[in-house]
């Protein structure tokens, strides 16, 4: 799969998906800012975390969850329906961040991916132009051709369902504002690539309320996701039954909105959504995993189980 050479060496690919993040400049900074801009108000930083030291899947788990949990209206589920109302929508997000993960440019070590998030946008911007040269502000965004920097972390996150290997997360992203005013915006030019989203909490919408509840095919699968996610909700609020506090319960529940039971997250990112230290997280996650709800793949890594 290209993580090792025949000689029995990790490549770059490898040191990039290993749990140790020994590439010190793969990294994501995230800050939430006061305002439409940087510095626009005095003491301008709401929260800001730098994640580093870790694989690019926890780097992409600790992104989601700082911009989950610095949106006013976050994404969840609801019924039978994910996400409508939330500022920024999840498969948007997620389709911007992987993107910036794997097809960054590795060898400017200077630099980082950066999640900036405003008042009425989330900008995510990371290292490396277009690969053929061109920007992506003057193409028909229809006609985007689907280009990899780094192939093998994309093949990984292709096999890992984080990324669609056909080339339509650029239609993905804007079909996410069908129903606003206010479009993403992407740019770029030889140093680096943007994406701006805009907050859907304060965007004008274009169409009718009505208009919301008429499923796409997209919308559909995403019904179909949430059925099992219900299930996995009432599965965990079964097997936590006598044994957490409701509001530990409640937690839990939040939590696999996130990441389901498809996608790895860590005792860090438990401790921030319990809000308890990470020795905290840990003994948590040992009961979890007692409970049968959570399972542990491998050293630091967790997932929720399926049944």
């Amino acid at each position: 799969m290209g993580l090792i050479t025949p000689n029995g060496e990790v490549t770059n690919a490898g040191l990039l998906l290993c749990d140790q993040g020994v590439l010190r400049h793969s990294r994501v900074v995230c800050t939430h800012w006061k305002g439409k801009e940087k510095g626009e108000i005095d003491g301008d930083a709401l929260d800001d975390q730098e994640f580093f030291g870790t694989s690019l899947i926890m780097l992409l788990n600790n992104a989601e969850a700082f911009i989950r949990n610095n949106s006013k209206n976050p994404w969840t589920v609801q019924g039978m329906r994910r996400e409508e109302k939330s500022d920024y929508p999840f498969r948007a997000v997620r389709e911007v961040l992987v993107n910036a993960l794997i097809h960054r440019d590795y060898q400017n070590m200077g630099a980082e991916v950066h999640v900036d998030m405003y008042d009425d946008r989330m900008e995510i911007s990371s290292p490396g132009g277009m690969m053929n040269g061109s920007r992506i502000q003057d193409l028909d965004l229809r006609m985007v051709p689907s280009m990899r920097r780094n192939e093998i972390i994309s093949d990984i996150f292709g096999r890992l369902h984080y990324m669609d290997r056909r080339g339509s997360g650029i239609r993905r992203i804007i079909n996410s504002y069908t129903y606003y005013k206010n479009k993403p915006i992407f740019y770029s030019n030889e140093y680096f690539f943007l994406v701006s989203l805009p907050n859907r909490g304060i965007a004008s919408k274009i169409k009718d309320a009505t208009e919301e509840t008429q499923l796409t095919g997209e919308e559909t699968q995403l019904t179909v996701e949430n059925v099992h996610l219900e299930v996995l909700m009432t599965s965990i609020r079964q097997k936590c039954r006598n044994k957490f506090r409701t509001g530990t319960v409640d937690k839990f529940i939040k939590l696999l909105i996130i990441y389901e039971d498809k996608y790895p997250f860590n005792r860090q990112i438990v401790a921030t959504q319990f809000e308890i230290s990470e020795n905290a997280a840990s003994r948590l996650l040992k009961k979890a995993i007692d409970c049968g709800i959570v399972r542990k793949e491998k050293r630091g890594v967790y997932y929720f189980r399926v049944s």
